[in-house]
């Protein structure tokens, strides 16, 4: 029995892993994401294809014309000055 944990606590002292940082879990190599609302990147998996009804766009694409429609109106209710 003893003999046997020697044995277990000298691998794991030999072990590659064990003073080294964790494994790092793998990532999407592959062309540039469509931006999305949380900014989360595909899983490693992802094949690249966008299989969405176009929501995430529309929703994208009301926000960028809030913003624009706002400055736009500013810049016309101040161009007298």
């Amino acid at each position: 029995w003893k003999k046997q944990q020697e044995e277990l606590a000298k691998q794991q002292q030999t072990s590659p892993h064990s003073s080294a940082q964790p494994p790092r879990k793998p990532t999407y190599k592959g062309p540039p994401p469509k931006p999305n609302r949380y900014g989360i990147r595909p899983g490693y998996r992802w094949d690249g294809i966008d299989r969405g009804n176009g929501f995430e766009d529309k929703v994208l694409e009301m926000l960028h014309s809030k913003g624009r429609k706002k400055e736009e109106a500013y810049k016309w209710s101040s161009a007298d000055m």
